[in-house]
C-alpha cells in the first residue's frame, strides 16, 4: 500500500477497516510477539513514516479555540489524547503530536522488561488477543518496555526537534524484578527525576493493571499517600495524575466504590490534581474463550465493553470531587460516546482502543461532535459551569 493510501487511511475509518485487514492477513505471530503485537510494531513504523504527511495536514485535527481546555497553568489546544499503551517506549511522538492535545506515552519502567512470556508461534502461548466482534482488546503484556534509558532519548530528541501542539502526559511504573515498596518508590523516583526536564504537561501514576500481581499491594492508601508525597517532591510545578481502574461490575458494589473514593480522596487531598479513569478492566481469562491460551488467569479487558463501568465511575467521582480534573479513558469510540464523558463530569478524553479499529478520524469526530453540541459556548466555560452546580 503507498504511502499516501496509507495517510487516507488513517483518516477514514471505512479505509482504515480495510487497511487494518491488510495488516492482520500481511503479518502473523512470532515467537516473541503476538499476532496483535506485530500488527501493532508495524502500524507505528508507518505511522512514523507519515510524519511529515501529519505534519503537513495538522489543521485537519485542529478544533480551533473553542475546545481548548485550562490545566493548572497550561493550556491544552484539543481536550483529545492518546491513551497509555499505545505508545509505550515514546517511539512516535512527533506523528502524534500533531493529532491529539496530549499524549500520554508508557507505562515507563526503569529497567527494560520483555513482560509476561508468551511463545505465540511454536506454542500457540499468548498474552494479548483482539476481540473484532466486541471491539475489545485483552491483555496479560505485564508492562513490556525497553527502559528509562530509551525512553529518555527518545524524549530529549522529541522535545528538541520540530512537533505538534500535543503535551506529554507521562505514565509511569515503578515496577521492578524486586517486590517491595522501597524498590517500586526508588524506581519511581528515578523514572521523575531523570524525565522530568523533558516533559511539559505532567506525570501519571500507574499501579492499575492487573496482569502484574504486586500491583496489588501497592493498591492501599498508605501507598498512596508514599506516591503522592514523592510526586509532590521531585516534579513540583508538573500535574501530578492517578490512574484508577474501572468498576468491576455495575452496579458496582458499597465496598468497591468506597474503596476507589479514599483512594481518590488521598490523592487528591495531599495535591493530586487529575485521575484517569477506567481505560483496563479485570477479567478472568479461564473463562472467556478467546484467552483460553493465555498463561496467566488474569488479564486486562479494554475497548468498547468498558464504556458504562467508565462512565459511571466518572459521575461518582465527579460527585464526591467536584473539583478534581478527570480523564475519561475507556470505550470512547465516537464524538457521541465523548460527550456523554463530558456530561457525567469528563475534563480531558483518552484514546486507544477506537484508534486500532477506526483510525486517527475518531479524533476529528469527536471534536466535530463536541462543537455542534456546545453550540456558541466553549468547552472551557461548559466544565467550569457543569463543576460550579456541585460545590
Amino acid at each position: 500500500m503507498r504511502l499516501v493510501d496509507t495517510f487516507k487511511a488513517s483518516l477514514d475509518p471505512y479505509l482504515f477497516r480495510l487497511y487494518r485487514r491488510y495488516l492482520y492477513s500481511r503479518y502473523k505471530a512470532t515467537d516473541e510477539l503476538a499476532q496483535a503485537e506485530v500488527v501493532h510494531e508495524k502500524a507505528k513504523e508507518s505511522l512514523l513514516k507519515m510524519t511529515d504527511k501529519f505534519r503537513q495536514n495538522m489543521t485537519y485535527f485542529d478544533p480551533g479555540d473553542q475546545l481548548a481546555v485550562e490545566i493548572e497553568n497550561y493550556e491544552l489546544k484539543s481536550p483529545v489524547g492518546i491513551a497509555a499503551g499505545f505508545d509505550k517506549n515514546c517511539e512516535v511522538l512527533r506523528p502524534t503530536s500533531y493529532v491529539f492535545g496530549f499524549l500520554n506515552p508508557g507505562s515507563v519502567l526503569k529497567n527494560p522488561n520483555i513482560g509476561n512470556p508468551q511463545r505465540p508461534k511454536s506454542e500457540g502461548t499468548v498474552r494479548i488477543v483482539v476481540d473484532d466482534e466486541r471491539k475489545a482488546i485483552i491483555n496479560a503484556q505485564g508492562y513490556p518496555h525497553k527502559g528509562l534509558d530509551y525512553t529518555i532519548s527518545n524524549l530529549r530528541k522529541f522535545m528538541g526537534g520540530s512537533r505538534g501542539n500535543a503535551k506529554i502526559l507521562l505514565n509511569f511504573s515503578g515496577i521492578t524484578d524486586i517486590y517491595a515498596e522501597d524498590a517500586v518508590l526508588d524506581s519511581c523516583k528515578e523514572i521523575l527525576v531523570r524525565s522530568a526536564p523533558h516533559i511539559d504537561f505532567g506525570f501519571e501514576e500507574n499501579r492499575t493493571s492487573p496482569n502484574t500481581d504486586f500491583n496489588k499491594v501497592l493498591q492501599t492508601p498508605d501507598f498512596t499517600k508514599k506516591i503522592i508525597d514523592l510526586m509532590n517532591t521531585h516534579i513540583p510545578g508538573k500535574v501530578k495524575a492517578s490512574k484508577i481502574s474501572p468498576y468491576s461490575k455495575l452496579p458496582p458494589s458499597d465496598e468497591e466504590k468506597k474503596s476507589k473514593l479514599k483512594s481518590i480522596k488521598i490523592f487528591y487531598e495531599n495535591g493530586g490534581q487529575m485521575v484517569t479513569l477506567g481505560n483496563t478492566r479485570s477479567v478472568d481469562t479461564k473463562s472467556t474463550r478467546l484467552c483460553r491460551n493465555f498463561a496467566r488467569e488474569v488479564a486486562g479487558e479494554s475497548g468498547k465493553p468498558l464504556f458504562p463501568y467508565m462512565l459511571k465511575l466518572v459521575e461518582d467521582v465527579h460527585r464526591a470531587f467536584p473539583d478534581i480534573m478527570i480523564v475519561a479513558c475507556g470505550g470512547i469510540f465516537s464524538g457521541q460516546d465523548a460527550w456523554k464523558a463530558y456530561e457525567k463530569g469528563a475534563t480531558l478524553l483518552s484514546l486507544y482502543t477506537a484508534l486500532t479499529f477506526y483510525g486517527f478520524g475518531v479524533v476529528r469526530d469527536i471534536h466535530d461532535v463536541l462543537k455542534r453540541k456546545l453550540g456558541s459556548e466553549t468547552l472551557q466555560d461548559f466544565i467550569e459551569k457543569r463543576d460550579s452546580r456541585l460545590r
